[in-house]
């Protein structure tokens, strides 16, 4: 070697053993004002979010459905691919770390002849050069922009894992609500077939009785109307099963088709426990949150990569390889040659690009704490409310089940008075009026309360310990 490229060597060597920096705030997750337990609730140490979703929603249609959801969903698939990308790009961020290394060759034919002003001789030879060589190259992350922006991939593909589990436990929670649902318009749409047998007969005997002279054309109007009332939300209520059924069979990867399910909303609502009182802490297990937190901590690395942008770039290179005037003739130990050196690059004017990247980055890590933070709150929000809800339910539901029998005893005590000819079969249908709506709402308050053991679980970030 010469003095040169011993001094190069030397030189690389040197910046090799200096200990790199780091740049950028250090990451701390922000702290959040987090109540030990919601409104209303005292803490409590166990809670449904700590258990499988089968231990959770017990049903075995449900179950099935869900299975075949969490397999066949395409939103899940593609979201899996996505999680597979971020965790490639990690291995590219980490790529610059380790050194380079590359190859070249070239081969040209060609004759010198006389009458052409590019002819150096004029022997008329034909010649066939050619060149052989290996390269290297490593960038030495003596600043840290390497590291950081390894940092940043590293949270944005847990964020994307995070990501692909909240969609999960979406789905879970979609599917399961919408499952109850089903079971929710089985029972209007049977309180509705039970109406228009009950309005078809009031019908019969008034036009009957219209037509004896009995009664009047004010009850067969009333009558009638409430027939068709009743017939019109049959199919209306078909329909929405129909609808219903065909978005839980995409969900699930299937053909339009129908769904197998149960038949007791209260079944289902009661065979779930829920703590009376749950920690808030688990908000920090809710997939949600989490991935915001990993996109804040990308965000926290990004301006330490915009500062070391500020920083030259000091990288060493070399390389090794063979040329010769002619391939036919060559002489591999003559013709060899090699070189070595270190090579710094740095800004020194750029207009104010890199101060305005920096500021840019640190905007961008704003917006992700003030999204974190808004997570945390709604998060939040959204689990006391549902804790309250299905409380208020129990006395909605105790209240709503005492009209409904208020009705039913309206409707028999009717019908005996007008069998005893104290009062007229317009009195029934009054109470028929009242009885059939009021059994289609408690159905509803059945399904919101039954609904409540899946919205809760997924708000809890249930199954968190699941893979």
């Amino acid at each position: 070697m010469n003095r040169t490229a011993l001094l190069s060597l030397a030189a690389g060597v040197t910046l090799m053993t200096v200990p790199s920096c780091s740049f950028g705030p250090a990451w701390q997750r922000p702290e959040m004002p987090v109540p030990e337990a919601f409104r209303n609730s005292a803490a409590s140490v166990d809670n449904m979010s700590d258990l499988p979703w089968q231990e959770v929603l017990h049903d075995g249609q449900l179950q099935a459905l869900l299975n075949d959801v969490l397999e066949n969903n395409r939103s899940l698939e593609a979201m899996q691919h996505n999680v597979n990308a971020a965790r490639h790009y990690v291995t590219m961020a980490a790529a610059p770390l380790f050194p380079w290394f590359g190859y070249g060759a070239g081969s040209t034919k060609g004759m010198n002849s006389s009458g052409g002003a590019s002819v150096v001789h004029t022997t008329s030879t034909t010649t066939n050069p050619g060149s052989m060589q290996l390269s290297a190259s490593w960038e030495l992350d003596v600043w840290g922009k390497t590291r950081k922006g390894i940092e940043a991939a590293i949270a944005d593909a847990d964020g994307a894992e995070a990501s692909l589990a909240d969609l999960r436990l979406s789905l879970m929670k979609q599917v399961a609500c919408g499952y109850l649902q089903l079971i929710m318009l089985d029972e209007q749409l049977r309180i509705a077939h039970e109406s228009v047998a009950s309005y078809r007969e009031s019908l019969e005997l008034f036009q009957n009785q219209l037509e004896g002279g009995v009664a009047d054309k004010l009850q067969t109007s009333s009558a009638q109307a409430a027939l068709a009332a009743a017939e019109a939300q049959v199919p209306a209520l078909e329909s929405q099963i129909i609808a219903l059924e065909n978005t839980l069979s995409a969900l699930a990867g299937r053909a339009p088709g129908s769904i197998r399910r149960g038949s007791d909303l209260m079944a289902f609502a009661e065979a779930s426990t829920v703590a009376p009182g749950i920690p808030a802490s688990v908000l920090a297990r809710r997939p949600d949150i989490r991935a915001k937190e990993f996109a804040l901590r990308a965000a926290n690395a990004d301006i330490g990569a915009a500062i070391a942008s500020y920083f030259p770039s000091i990288s060493l290179t070399g390389a090794a390889g063979y040329a010769t005037a002619d391939l036919r003739h060559a002489q591999f130990g003559k013709h060899s040659g090699w070189g070595i050196g270190a090579n710094l690059t740095g800004p020194l004017f750029q207009a104010g690009q890199l101060r305005a990247n920096e500021l840019m980055k640190r905007e961008a890590f704003l917006t992700a704490k003030a999204d974190y933070e808004n997570s945390v709150f709604n998060a939040l929000s959204e689990i006391s409310t549902t804790l309250t809800e299905r409380q208020k339910l129990r006395a909605i539901m105790q209240k709503q089940e005492e009209a409904v029998a208020a009705y039913q005893e309206s409707v028999k005590l009717s019908k005996a008075r007008y069998q005893q000819g104290l009062a007229g079969y317009y009195e029934v249908l009054d109470a028929q009026k009242s009885l059939f709506p009021a059994q289609t709402q408690l159905a509803a308050y059945r399904y919101q309360y039954a609904a409540c053991i899946p919205t809760l679980y997924t708000q809890l970030g249930g199954g968190w310990q699941q893979p």
